[in-house]
């Protein structure tokens, strides 16, 4: 029988799978204290607590399943636990998720990476997709409404740009598009609600270049996977004539770079050679972008990771060989991957369309009308001060300073009068429109009748006419009635 060898390069270090591990784990544990403190300083001690108990949770699940299946696998559980480091995919996984997450969806995901993706495949160092990704995954399409961002976390920077169909153009839009996250310095420094550890881009590439100094994980990847979002990026920006801000916004902004440092580097769902490495990488970045920018979810990071898993084999079968004696072939993959690539996204570029944002109408709170006030009716009674009147068009425009319920009957220290504009007609000596500059009456009762409710009422009125007083706030309906009387007194004393 004729056996055939082969030898591949390999290289010895000193660090062993725990000590790897440990560096992991302590970078993780990094993210999660940023965000811990930022919790607190901005929203309160509650969110932290959260934050903690999604996290004991995790853990606490992800360990109690592997101590069961060691047991019944009659294998030493304390042993069994040091070398499957089931924490670690916990850790990552609450990381991926809003703040607002219950527990019982976090702890669902987690028994799906740890059994299903990580245990049936045979355990640590066995699985073929990534644990953390795997239940992510789970927790999307299970509990999608119970793991969406509450008012906390709604407006994170992805799910923000996609609404308005990743194109902004208009510079004074862009600006206050970018100040909700403190532009794009804020988006690199992270403070600003998103998933509880995707937001800080500087910590996590910090944490990402120690990693890889120490040899945990492959520089390569992150390396090429964000170059190659930034490329893409680039090309779609110069497309659309959006500016550099918008590479930055897709680098910076989502879980592109948290994937990038602490799951597409997973050494055992991502090929074993340089070049596999590099095509694992570039393919992952191409499917992030397209999935962004034209797929029902804002974030393609974690379907990018599992659908480049599911091609891992593939890659390591075209790239078995010797590396140097291959090299050609390698070259010639990564730039025809990197060709198709671009192609795709100019052809989706060229058809991304702004969405246009319609500006709410303000909530206009409601309001209880009582009994009529007729404007002849103030005659004789408190006197307004017209303070100034000019001629706009057919209409003069009337100032009027009258006393309200705070001198009147209120008794307040230091009360001062009420202002109210009046548009009149100047032929037919019929209002126009009633607009209240100041109301120093009392707040939430006196300041209800600048409503539209009450102040439409006086449009076409002469001084014959009547409205409907605001419902407790009757003092203050009448004070607003004599300045429109002596606006329309005004008037017509001028002809």
């Amino acid at each position: 029988m004729k056996f055939q060898f082969k030898v591949s390069p390999t290289m010895k270090t000193r660090q062993s799978t725990q000590q790897i591990m440990m560096l992991l784990t302590l970078g993780l544990m990094s993210v999660v204290l940023f965000s811990s403190a930022f919790y607190f300083v901005e929203y309160g001690m509650d969110y932290v607590v959260h934050l903690w108990s999604l996290l004991a949770v995790a853990v606490s699940v992800a360990v109690a399943s592997e101590a069961v299946w060691a047991y019944f696998l009659k294998k030493d559980i304390v042993k069994y636990l040091k070398t499957s480091f089931p924490w670690v995919t916990a850790i990552i996984l609450v990381l991926m998720v809003p703040i607002s997450t219950p527990l019982y969806p976090i702890a669902i995901g987690t028994f799906f990476a740890i059994v299903v993706a990580k245990l049936m495949f045979g355990g640590f160092g066995h699985n073929v997709f990534n644990l953390a990704g795997v239940g992510r995954a789970v927790m999307l399409f299970s509990f999608g409404a119970a793991i969406m961002p509450d008012l906390v976390t709604s407006a994170t920077p992805i799910s923000s740009i996609a609404n308005l169909g990743w194109v902004v153009k208009d510079a004074v839009q862009l600006e206050t598009f970018l100040a909700q996250f403190g532009g794009i310095s804020g988006l690199l420094f992270g403070w600003y609600p998103g998933a509880i550890g995707e937001t800080s881009a500087l910590l996590i590439m910090v944490i990402g270049i120690f990693l890889a100094v120490k040899n945990v994980l492959d520089w390569r990847i992150p390396v090429f996977y964000m170059g190659t979002i930034f490329v893409l990026s680039a090309l779609v920006a110069a497309i659309q004539g959006l500016g550099i801000w918008f590479p930055l916004y897709n680098i910076f902004a989502g879980g592109a770079m948290f994937g990038a440092v602490f799951m597409l580097t997973d050494p055992v769902t991502n090929p074993t050679s340089a070049s596999g490495r590099i095509l694992f990488a570039i393919g992952a970045g191409i499917i992030t972008m397209l999935i962004r920018l034209q797929g029902n979810y804002p974030e393609g990071v974690v379907f990018s990771i599992l659908i480049m898993n599911m091609l891992s084999p593939m890659i390591d079968r075209f790239t078995d060989g010797w590396q140097l004696e291959l090299s050609k072939k390698y070259v010639t993959s990564i730039a025809t991957l990197s060709v198709v690539g671009a192609l795709l996204m100019g052809v989706v570029g060229f058809n991304l369309q702004a969405v246009a944002i319609e500006e709410p109408e303000p909530e206009v709170p409601d309001i209880t009308l009582s009994s009529p006030i007729a404007l002849d009716q103030s005659a004789s009674a408190t006197q307004g001060v017209i303070l100034s009147s000019s001629v706009d068009g057919d209409a003069t425009v009337v100032l009027v300073e009258i006393k309200g319920y705070a001198i009147l009957e209120g008794g307040y220290e230091g009360a001062q009068p009420n202002k109210v504009e009046v548009r009149v007609n100047t032929s037919s000596l019929k209002v126009v429109s009633v607009t209240v500059v100041e109301i120093k009456d009392t707040n939430n009762i006196g300041t209800k009748v600048d409503n539209p409710i009450f102040l439409d009422q006086f449009k076409d009125l002469d001084q014959t006419g009547s409205v409907d007083a605001v419902s407790g706030a009757t003092v203050t309906s009448l004070s607003v009635v004599r300045a429109v009387y002596a606006a329309l007194e005004h008037v017509k004393g001028g002809e």
